[in-house]
C-alpha cells in the first residue's frame, strides 16, 4: 500500500510524517507538495488579499507561508496528480483548509473532512476549543465549524511554526478557563508535543488534526 501525503506547502514534511508513520503500519509514504517547484517570489505572490480565506503551511527551509485558499486548489491538484503518477494507491491531503473538487483515479482523503468530522463525533455535546494558526483565520474557522458541523467553538490563534512553548501554554490555559473539555488543534502543523503542552495547561482532552487524519486514513486504506 502506497499513500501519497500531499502538503499545501513544500515536501518533505519532516515535522509531520515522523508523527504519523507509526499510525500507518504496512504503508509506504510518498510526499508531494503544492509549492515544491515554486521560488520565494512565486510563493509570496500567493498571499491572500484582505478578507480572503487564508491557509498556513511549512516550507522546506523550516519557514512558513500564508496562502490564499482558493488559489491553492489547482496547485494542490497538481501535487495530487504527481503523487498518483508516482504510484500512490490513495492520497491524504495534509491540510484542514477547504480544498474542494480534488480528483484522482484513486481515493483522495482530506484532513479537513477526516479530522474535523472525527473530532466532532468524539466531542459530542461537550464544549470544544480550537487552535488556529493565525488571527485572520479565527472567524473563518469558527464559521466553518458552525456551518459544516453545526456547533459553536472557541477559537484561539497560535502559530504552529513560530510560537513558543509559553504561547501554547497560555493558549491552553485560556481555553481551559473557558471550560473547554476538548481542544482540537486545527492545522496539520500542530504536533503531538504541542498537544501535550495544551493538555497540561488546560486539563482538557486534546486532539490533533494530523493524528486523527492519519488514523482515519489508516482505517480507510486497511493499514
Amino acid at each position: 500500500m502506497i499513500l501519497g501525503c500531499v502538503t499545501i506547502g513544500q515536501s518533505p514534511r519532516v515535522d509531520v510524517v515522523p508523527d504519523i508513520e507509526p499510525l500507518l503500519t504496512g504503508v509506504d509514504i510518498i510526499e508531494r507538495g503544492a509549492l515544491d517547484d515554486l521560488g520565494v517570489e512565486e510563493i509570496a505572490a500567493l498571499a491572500p488579499a484582505p478578507g480572503h480565506p487564508a491557509l498556513v503551511s511549512r516550507l522546506r527551509d523550516g519557514g512558513s507561508a500564508v496562502l490564499d485558499e482558493e488559489r491553492m486548489v489547482p496547485l494542490v491538484q497538481d501535487a495530487v496528480d504527481a503523487a498518483v503518477a508516482d504510484g500512490a494507491d490513495a492520497v491524504l491531503v495534509l491540510c484542514t483548509g477547504h480544498l474542494p473538487s480534488l480528483q484522482a483515479p484513486v481515493p483522495v482523503y482530506t484532513a479537513e473532512r477526516l479530522a474535523r468530522g472525527a473530532a466532532s463525533i468524539l466531542v459530542g455535546d461537550d464544549a470544544l476549543g480550537v487552535l488556529a494558526p493565525t488571527p485572520r483565520q479565527v472567524d473563518d474557522i469558527a464559521a466553518r465549524w458552525r456551518d459544516d458541523l453545526g456547533r459553536h467553538v472557541d477559537v484561539v490563534a497560535v502559530d504552529p511554526y513560530t510560537a513558543t512553548d509559553g504561547e501554547f501554554t497560555a493558549a491552553g490555559r485560556t481555553l481551559g478557563e473557558r471550560s473547554c473539555r476538548w481542544i482540537f488543534l486545527d492545522c496539520i502543523g500542530y504536533s503531538e508535543r504541542m498537544a501535550a503542552l495544551i493538555r497540561e495547561a488546560s486539563g482538557a482532552r486534546v486532539l490533533t488534526a494530523r493524528g486523527l487524519a492519519a488514523r482515519m486514513a489508516a482505517a480507510a486504506t486497511g493499514a
